[in-house]
């Protein structure tokens, strides 16, 4: 359990980061989804676990995406149900409007989603690698379908907080939703340190 209090300079960092890596990300699954993606800039705050565990009624597309070489941790990226289900009809050719309020997402839905954020996130992975002038690599994304607060219990049993980024993304004229990444406490505080090191080392 960390007690670490996070600095403005900190977390500004973080935002700074992620606002390029996001980006970048942003454009490699618009070529891949054949529609114009944009986000916003993102907005990073720290919070408890127990900000999700305590509602645990909205299920979630969950993906988590392990740092393997560089940094160690993993990021987690939560999305809406519905948004999920577009971008997989999209992975697979189809145009995106289908009705997906009647849809049950399963396990081929899961399993194109998790290939887009592969995608998606190799492109933010090699962006944080150029920013923080440390080889970042990810392993394959595992893709989960659970109700939040649920989620994070099972997976994140010794993590008390997170650094949150959320953002805005807009895929065409098929989503305009909101979108959260959540970091792990220490791996958060890793990722800003490599930043500033970087930083000060520029300023020298």
């Amino acid at each position: 359990m960390s007690e670490y209090v996070f600095t403005s300079m900190e977390i500004d960092a973080i935002g700074e980061i992620s606002n390029i890596c996001l980006g970048n990300s942003a454009t490699t699954l618009g070529m891949l989804l054949r529609l114009p993606v944009d986000i916003t800039p993102p907005q990073v705050s720290i919070v408890e676990k127990s900000e999700y565990t305590k509602n645990v009624s909205n299920q979630k597309v969950f993906i988590k995406v392990s740092y393997v070489q560089g940094i160690q941790g993993c990021s987690i990226l939560m999305l809406e149900e519905n948004d999920a289900k577009i971008i997989a009809d999209l992975m697979v050719g189809s145009d995106g409007n289908g009705d997906f309020a009647k849809m049950e997402l399963g396990e081929m839905h899961l399993s194109a989603v998790s290939e887009a954020m592969n995608q998606m996130m190799g492109a933010a992975a090699t962006s944080m690698s150029l920013m923080l002038e440390h080889r970042t690599d990810i392993s394959t994304p595992e893709t989960k379908y659970m109700k939040d607060g649920e989620y994070l219990a099972y997976e994140f049993p010794n993590d008390d907080k997170f650094v949150k980024v959320e953002f805005r993304m807009k895929i065409g004229d098929l989503i305009d939703s909101p979108v959260v990444q959540l970091y792990p406490h220490d791996l958060g505080k890793a990722i800003s340190d490599l930043f500033l090191i970087k930083k000060a080392k520029e300023k020298q």
